[in-house]
């Protein structure tokens, strides 16, 4: 071959070699083996960073970010590649440092992004408490936060457009994990509206029905629904035993209903009857769910989860998945909870970033107020009986509506808590916030006599029906209440004349009711002081939404109890303990005079 044909040859083949070099290299096949997705939840942790009680001064095992990091890390140890952690609400609101971090020292980065940022969340949903101090309050914690905060049903009320990130699709070890984010829409009931100014709160279940099947033609393999809503029902047995939470929730004898305001809690709902959900992740009931198995429209089972408040539980869900069809596809899934216990120790790198801001909201809360010349008891001993305690939350609100203007004609409050009490002595700002511990505010309202007397009868459900034959144990107090509802369901009244027969049923128990010594007409109008909450129906009392709003304070209820005693020095009960109120049988006397002696009210 002659050099000059050989030319030709040589080219092509030099246009071969370059092509080959430009090539990729092969690439390896997808990894397609079964593989198990863990998803991790917190709810309602309630600015709970440390295990400690600010209102009672006390160390609380049981509770505390710093406590559930510790078991974040072992469960994430345990699946190191295919995990997720999402919390659903109610995060930097609760505790006296949730207070001053708001309201005091709002200058700082916010503890709870601080340690939320080193346990690296993925995502959070919005509680309704996180309104509570404002957006500014809310916004500077979402720049500071290192993940996003979901809402989908949070618009804006000009236009509908989205306030919030509504969702986030993340890549989980090659799997698409799409995260909704829904949050109770009974934000625009319970909160003061120059708190969420320019926002509307959708219905959860029509904006799932709109954004879940979003999500899965984006690609979502997974789809979670993180919501601050749980369950509008609870077991009628005993919710603490996990096999009662896996009954039939159509069978009205395994579940009895929560009391909820209309749409409160729907997330039962939004597992039934929005197809393509596998897992929600729910919180706002304060109550450990470690799995309840749902089935929507098509038969498919979807799982619903709760871990509790305060940081007491960590709840997992673990999602087998295989790979068929082009796609990834939940085969089976379980959960549980794990329990913060005095065998869980605080992990030591959120306790060193977050050490600082619980010293500060330690010396906050032990700031002197004032002086008490008696204690004002607590607990069941002063829901029993017309207590100071609950007389001086009462005639705090009659002297904080008077001074703004509007004085009132009777006042109503709980006592929240059992630890909740005034020692004799000096009283700290701990003190003062350990008996009234949510930042509700003060409204002033205008009712009738027929919504008192509803809202009265409805109080009466916190008692269970006493048997004179049969009388419940002496030694255990909460025997004479009804197992499910909560303590802060149970309203004490100043300022009218009431009694009730716990012998009779359910809604006939009231005995008498009076003012200024005449009977309440139904058609009698009064001015009453009530709390936020209470006022558009929280609780199940409906009826006060009939009333009209006349005032509603700047100011937290808490705030007011604090200023009151700082300007009342040497405070005893009988400076504001009135007797105005009967319960047949006399509960106090049943259960706590032989311990405690007589008080003042016990048989009015």
């Amino acid at each position: 071959m002659s050099p000059r044909s050989s030319l030709p040859l040589l080219g092509v083949c030099a246009l071969l070699q370059l092509t080959a070099c430009d090539d990729p290299e092969p690439q390896p096949p997808v990894d397609t083996s079964p593989r198990t997705v863990r998803l991790m939840q917190t709810s309602d942790l309630h600015t709970n960073l440390f295990p400690w009680d600010y209102f009672t001064g006390k160390a609380d095992p049981q509770r505390g970010l710093s406590k559930v990091a510790t078991l974040v890390k072992q469960a994430r140890a345990e699946n190191p590649d295919c995990n997720l952690l999402i919390d659903t609400g109610d995060t930097i609101q609760g505790t006296p440092l949730g207070t001053y971090y708001a309201l005091v020292d709002n200058a700082p980065q916010h503890p709870m992004a601080v340690a939320m940022n080193e346990l690296r969340y993925d995502a959070m949903a919005l509680g309704n408490h996180e309104f509570n101090y404002g957006l500014g309050v809310l916004n500077k914690f979402k720049g500071e936060a290192s993940f996003p905060l979901l809402g989908a049903n949070i618009r804006h009320s000009a236009d509908g457009g989205e306030a919030f990130t509504p969702y986030l699709i993340k890549d989980v070890c090659g799997v698409k994990v799409g995260i909704l984010g829904l949050v109770t829409p009974g934000v625009t009931t319970w909160e003061r509206p120059e708190n969420i100014p320019g926002l509307r709160f959708d219905d959860p279940l029509e904006t799932a029905r709109v954004y879940v099947p979003r999500m899965r033609q984006e690609g979502a393999d997974v789809v979670v629904v993180a919501i601050h809503s749980g369950p509008d029902k609870q077991p009628t047995g005993s919710a603490s035993n996990p096999a009662s939470w896996l009954a039939d929730y159509a069978d009205p004898t395994k579940w009895a209903d929560r009391g909820n305001l209309p749409g409160e809690n729907q997330a039962v709902q939004i597992a039934q009857q929005v197809e393509g959900i596998d897992v929600l992740l729910t919180g706002h009931t304060h109550q450990p769910i470690p799995k309840m198995l749902l089935k929507n429209g098509q038969g498919q089972d979807v799982l619903l989860i709760q871990p509790n408040r305060w940081g007491s539980h960590l709840g997992l869900v673990d999602l087998s998945l295989v790979h068929a069809d082009g796609r990834w596809k939940v085969e089976g899934k379980d959960s549980r909870l794990v329990e913060v216990n005095a065998s869980v120790q605080q992990d030591d790198r959120v306790t060193q970033l977050t050490q600082g801001h619980h010293d500060t909201t330690l010396t906050y809360v032990s700031a002197k107020l004032g002086t008490t010349r008696a204690a004002f008891p607590g607990g069941y001993a002063a829901r029993y009986v017309d207590s100071a305690l609950a007389d001086l939350i009462n005639t705090v609100q009659e002297q904080a509506a008077e001074e703004n203007g509007h004085p009132v004609d009777f006042s109503l409050a709980a006592l929240f808590t059992d630890e909740g009490m005034l020692p004799a002595g000096d009283i700290t700002l701990r003190d003062a916030y350990s008996i009234y511990i949510y930042d509700n505010t003060l409204y002033v309202m205008e009712i009738n006599g027929s919504i008192l007397r509803r809202a009265l009868e409805h109080n009466a459900n916190y008692f269970a029906q006493w048997n004179p034959s049969a009388p419940p144990d002496a030694s255990k107090p909460e025997s004479a209440k009804v197992g499910n509802v909560q303590n802060y369901n149970w309203d004490l009244y100043s300022g009218i004349e009431y009694g009730y027969d716990l012998t009779k049923p359910v809604g006939s128990r009231l005995t008498h009711l009076r003012f200024q010594g005449a009977d309440v007409r139904d058609d009698q109008s009064f001015r009453i002081a009530i709390n936020n909450y209470r006022a558009s129906g929280g609780g199940g009392y409906s009826m006060f939404k009939e009333g009209t709003v006349l005032w509603t304070s700047a100011d937290g209820v808490r705030d007011y109890v604090a200023r009151y005693i700082q300007s009342h020095p040497n405070l005893a009960p009988n400076d504001v303990n009135t007797c105005n109120f009967s319960l047949t049988p006399d509960l106090y006397g049943y259960y706590f005079q032989a311990s405690l002696g007589p008080v003042k009210c016990s048989a009015p």
